[in-house]
């Protein structure tokens, strides 16, 4: 009788072990062999550059940076990314340039970190804006900083607190502290 009834315990022993053993196995199969963590690039592009176009077909902007890393849930990172804003979609009407940049999952955002240079070239002398830490929204084309800023133009120089550009309608805002100097030639 106890062989009898060992011989049930061993077999039922044995089914429930070897259901365990397929589920782990599944388990361990349906993983992705490499996981992907959210602070290191699932690829990196060396030479990037972009181009984005407007509703007709004319050159809007243009990204380019030496490298980008792309991740997955978060921001991609640019090393040296420059970037031109094109007007009438041939003549350039911006240019934008910093140590280090971020772009938004949905490529909407822009943050140039450390030093950066705004450029603005369809007027006469040109304008160069000098400043730190910019966030730039590409669709509506607009700039904006909190950290000391100097603009140059010809013989004048202002400086001021924190800085909005709306290159569209080339205005810019200076919000604090403003200051300027002219050099008389």
């Amino acid at each position: 009788m106890l062989t009898r009834w060992g011989s049930w315990v061993i077999l039922i022993l044995l089914a429930f072990g070897t259901t365990w053993l397929e589920h782990s196995i599944k388990k361990v199969l349906s993983k992705p062999s490499v996981e992907i963590s959210d602070n290191v690039p699932d690829y990196t592009m060396t030479n990037f550059q972009t181009k984005q176009m407007d509703e007709q077909g004319d050159l809007k902007n243009e990204l380019t940076a030496e490298t980008m890393q792309h991740y997955k849930n978060t921001n991609s990172k640019l090393k040296n990314p420059y970037m031109v804003f094109y007007a009438a979609g041939q003549q350039v009407s911006w240019t934008v340039r910093s140590e280090r940049g971020e772009i938004s999952p949905d490529g909407k955002q822009i943050w140039l970190l450390g030093e950066a240079r705004l450029q603005r070239y369809n007027q006469n002398p040109p304008l160069e804006i000098i400043s730190r830490d910019i966030w730039l929204q590409l669709e509506k084309q607009y700039a904006e900083t909190a950290a000391p800023t100097t603009i140059l133009s010809g013989l004048y120089k202002t400086q001021s607190v924190g800085m909005r550009v709306f290159m569209l309608t080339k205005q810019i805002e200076l919000l604090s502290q403003v200051r300027g100097h002219y050099e008389i030639p």
